[in-house]
């Protein structure tokens, strides 16, 4: 299995080539390329000419041996004002997917639709999903990358706890990529928001199984709060976690997105903090392996 993460904090903190540069040093396999700031009016992405600045990370890339696996469309727009969707929101998505696409990933993370409470409005907010899912199958099959649906969760606005959301529940992930029924649209586990609504990681991969799930985004919590600090520092049974793994025989990455835990070091120390994490995953992969020679 290939190790993975995100590289949202070392760019933000040191630029493209640099961040870039950090992480390969670590030692990951691959990277997962952020694409969520461009939700902001100023990101490089958003302005004219973003395909000769993906064409030259590609390239960058390329000549340091770096390889891009899976990349994160933006999130948190306010999908609600329909200005804003079609001015915006929407063509940013599917501009993410054609960067993505040009930096040689395979999948794109892209979040479900969830602008209000998911409590009595089920069936409402699976049908806006479905379409919207489906609406960027098109520009996913002429890129070549899938589409992958997170499962979310939200915070109750009176009760101010943390309750399911869009494909929060293994079950109704599957049901959705089921529903869907396209290729080019594929489960990604979020395996910490899975503790978060009260499902252990280990069942939701298991619940969806080898032929649905095909990407992670990997860290840990304490049940409580969307930590995404490194698994180890939180309560999650990170043996059953490979063993579910394994057990479904999943052929995707081991991506990382755990920034929380760099969160608190020194610019200095991010390249030693940056390998410890790849030595975790390595160890974490380790167990995936030696289940599966078990089998």
């Amino acid at each position: 299995m290939l190790l993975s993460t995100q590289t949202g904090g070392a760019m933000r903190r040191f630029g493209f080539e640099k961040g870039a540069l950090i992480l390969h040093g670590a030692g990951y396999d691959c990277l997962d390329y952020s694409l969520f700031d461009m939700i902001a009016d100023g990101d490089e992405w958003n302005a004219p000419g973003w395909e000769a600045l993906a064409e030259s990370r590609r390239a960058f890339a390329d000549a340091n041996g770096i390889v891009f696996n899976q990349a994160h469309a933006p999130f948190g727009f306010n999908w609600a004002n329909e200005t804003i969707k079609k001015e915006k929101a929407d063509p940013r998505v599917e501009r993410s997917i054609k960067i993505a696409a040009m930096l040689g990933a395979s999948s794109i993370i892209v979040h479900p639709l969830h602008w209000f409470p998911f409590k009595g409005h089920e069936e409402e907010i699976r049908k806006i999903n479905l379409e919207y899912y489906r609406s960027l199958i098109p520009v996913a099959r002429d890129c070549g990358i899938r589409i992958a649906f997170e499962n979310m969760w939200q915070k109750e606005v009176k009760r101010k706890c943390i309750s399911d959301d869009v494909g929060s529940r293994a079950a109704d992930l599957a049901s959705y990529i089921d529903e869907i029924g396209s290729e080019w649209v594929v489960a990604c586990l979020d395996v910490g928001h899975c503790s978060l609504v009260g499902e252990e990681a280990e069942d939701a991969i298991r619940i969806l199984g080898h032929d649905r799930l095909k990407a992670l985004h990997v860290h840990d919590n304490d049940y409580q709060g969307d930590r995404h600090t490194l698994p180890g520092l939180g309560m999650m049974n990170w043996d059953n976690i490979m063993q579910a793994l394994a057990d479904i025989d999943y052929t995707g990455e081991f991506t990382y997105e755990a920034d929380g835990f760099l969160r608190y070091f020194d610019n200095d120390y991010i390249p030693q903090a940056c390998k410890f994490m790849e030595q975790t995953g390595r160890y974490l992969i380790a167990k995936y392996d030696k289940a599966r020679a078990k089998a």
